[in-house]
């Protein structure tokens, strides 16, 4: 068996950010594996230490077999995009190597593409190691790999597998953290019981001694004994209690909520016709893209825009919203439109969050700080400038500044929003979607994501 293994691994790219920590773990040539975690969490430095184009700086990496590496490929184009990945998806297959590392491989493919691309992935005789937050992808794997804090844990079986694991450690997680709130009211308890204790005795020796004929040196030479033994007890039970305290401080860093509150609307969502295009035309240069179109949407509707990559979906966003003019024909929106774009570039980087939030809502500045606490941004953290948000933190800044106040648009655009998206982001994304009671144009190829927010009408291009 020909396999890849890592043996008490440390690697950092510089002395205040380390990646991973003593990590053991074995890949072999017959299992599909996927790595998932947070952006930054080392998904893209494990597969370039298994690929040997990075060396650990601590431990061993062990490699009896042949690999091949495919790096993410990024490109503006998504026609040319989707081309050059299936392209190299086809040469990474051809290797045979015996163990496939892919990094992002569903990066650009339509959903055409995508299934050509599972069918050879289950086909592949051998290994693969695989980066993705692409979920539909995650479910055909034999393993996943969690990556956390430098840590990784195995699990051993596909994306649901998975997901009800991590169920069932949160669970215990709050479990535990409910026992060691018990543990600690019981032990302050035992001490306040002890101390009162102690007063009514010492009071009840002053009272003895005062009446008893026993020398007062005799008398004082038992106080402190006694005195000594409620010492050590105290000190038994207040090492209990800081063990406690400690154990709860830690379980409480592992529980972070991530869930976000979007507020009620103070009026209906607008409930006519939102969209109106009639006998559109638009190309780039000679290459017709639109010729004669019809589209119309209503309020409430919920609609994702379907096609092959270089059909146009991206480009009718654009003409909807405005950032492209038509040669002909005639675009009419209604109510208020909001567009998030595939960089969520909507905010200003120089600004802070809730700077951008009384910017984009319109609203106090007293109210852009209540709506960044609603969207996890309390204290300090709301005057973090956007440029320095990380890729979760910036989805969850646009969600507030587009839809934490009660004035919310009546249609939301979404250009691919799950692209440079980790898994845990997309689950915050569709809680605010399903939260969210306005209309969506959306334009995705991600099945999972499109399901669970409950797209209900499918135009093809």
């Amino acid at each position: 068996m020909s396999s890849i293994s890592l043996t008490n691994v440390s690697f950092s790219y510089d002395s205040y950010n380390t990646i991973f920590d003593g990590v053991s773990v074995v890949f072999n040539d017959f299992d599909k594996v996927a790595i998932v975690g947070d952006n930054g969490s080392g998904k893209t430095t494990l597969l370039k230490l298994l690929a040997g184009d990075l060396l650990p700086d601590s431990g061993n990496v062990g490699k009896n077999t042949s690999v091949y590496m495919l790096n993410q490929i990024n490109v503006s184009d998504s026609k040319s995009g989707g081309e050059q990945q299936m392209f190299a998806l086809m040469r990474a297959f051809e290797s045979g190597a015996d163990i496939l590392l892919l990094d992002e491989p569903t990066n650009n493919l339509d959903s055409d593409a995508k299934q050509i691309f599972f069918n050879q992935l289950n086909s592949y005789p051998n290994g693969a190691v695989i980066v993705s937050h692409d979920r539909e992808l995650l479910q055909q794997m034999d393993k996943i790999i969690d990556l956390q804090n430098g840590k990784l844990k195995v699990y051993g079986g596909n994306y649901d597998f998975y997901l009800e694991q991590k169920r069932i450690e949160s669970n215990n997680l709050y479990s535990k953290y409910a026992d060691t709130q018990k543990s600690i009211a019981r032990l302050n308890n035992t001490i306040n019981i002890a101390q009162n204790t102690r007063q009514h005795h010492e009071a009840k020796q002053a009272k003895d001694i005062s009446n008893s004929r026993r020398s007062r040196l005799e008398a004082n030479a038992l106080k402190g004994k006694s005195q000594e033994t409620e010492a050590k007890k105290r000190n038994i039970i207040q090492k209990k209690l800081n063990q406690q305290i400690e154990l709860q401080q830690s379980l409480s860093e592992q529980m972070i909520d991530d869930k976000i509150k979007i507020p009620v609307p103070n009026k209906p969502f607008y409930s006519k016709e939102l969209i109106q295009i009639s006998g559109l035309k638009f190309g780039y240069g000679t290459e017709m893209i639109f010729d004669n179109f019809d589209f119309s949407m209503y309020g409430g509707q919920r609609i994702r825009i379907t096609g092959k990559n270089g059909s146009g979906k991206s480009t009718l966003l654009k003409l909807i919203y405005g950032d492209l003019k038509p040669k002909s024909g005639t675009i009419k929106t209604f109510g208020k439109i909001a567009y998030l774009n595939q960089d969520l570039s909507v905010l200003d980087k120089n600004k802070n969050i809730v700077e951008n939030i009384m910017d984009i809502a319109g609203v106090l500045k007293h109210d852009a700080h209540v709506i960044a606490a609603n969207f996890g941004f309390r204290g300090d953290a709301s005057n973090k400038r956007v440029g320095v948000l990380s890729g979760g933190e910036l989805l969850k800044a646009t969600l507030a500044a587009v839809l934490g106040s009660t004035e919310q648009p009546d249609l939301l655009i979404l250009d691919e929003p799950t692209n440079n998206l980790e898994i845990k982001s997309i689950s915050i994304l569709e809680d605010a979607l399903n939260q969210y009671c306005g209309a969506i144009l959306l334009v995705s190829h991600d099945e999972m994501f499109v399901k669970n927010i409950k797209t209900d009408i499918e135009v093809k291009l």
